[in-house]
């Protein structure tokens, strides 16, 4: 598997930025397009040098698959930046943050591979309108970087960016690797998880599996 450009990117004050660019479409024809659609975690608590690095990088849009009530704190909340458009995306509405619907939708997550596959084609069915919208902001603005981005740059991102370099043609191995890499990106201390199996009832090791994106 080749990776030709660096693939992540330290933009301080942000959890598991990389490029997408860079990786090889699978007719050997190619590769996608470097320095031009990047995922994240949330940028809320992005600091003077990562914005003078996203200056650097040339982003001119992000995207956030995040819902209102996500960002009722005002600390994750990306700063307004001069240049930089912010475009909210809501995936979910506001009776999926109920409190039995959200732990009924967190706790797919933490079943196994069969409560994956359900939380993530019931977040596709969700999602297809949102996606949709980047894709052709992406096709009608071709010159523009831009990022995209949810809470972790896990699932709702990961998803998108699945579809996206299966689109452009890229190896499902390939797409599976880089979905993974989130892992390293979007690390959680112990103490996190702990919280997250209490809350859930439910193992640490279930909360590390399904936190993980391997």
């Amino acid at each position: 598997m080749n990776v030709c450009i660096p693939r992540w990117i330290d933009v301080e004050g942000v959890k598991n930025f990389r490029d997408i660019g860079g990786w090889p479409i699978k007719d050997g024809s190619g590769y996608v397009r470097e320095r031009t659609v990047f995922r994240s975690a949330q940028l809320g608590g992005i600091t003077k040098n990562g914005i003078q690095t996203l200056r650097h990088l040339g982003i001119t849009g992000v995207f956030d698959f995040r819902s209102d009530i996500e960002l009722k704190d005002q600390s994750m909340r990306m700063p307004e930046i001069s240049g930089i458009t912010h475009y909210q995306c809501p995936m979910f509405k506001d009776e999926d943050f109920a409190p039995e619907k959200k732990e009924e939708n967190l706790l797919n997550f933490f079943q196994g591979p069969e409560g994956v596959f359900k939380g993530y084609r019931d977040m596709l069915v969700k999602a297809k309108d949102q996606y949709r919208k980047i894709f052709l902001y992406i096709l009608e603005h071709p010159d523009d970087a831009i990022i995209v981005h949810c809470r972790m740059g896990k699932d709702r991102t990961g998803l998108f960016f699945a579809l996206l370099l299966g689109i452009c043609g890229v190896d499902d191995d390939i797409i599976a690797n880089e979905f993974a890499m989130t892992t390293i990106g979007a690390w959680e201390p112990k103490k996190t998880l702990e919280v997250w199996a209490q809350h859930l009832g439910i193992t640490f090791d279930q909360a590390k599996e399904g936190l993980s994106a391997s």
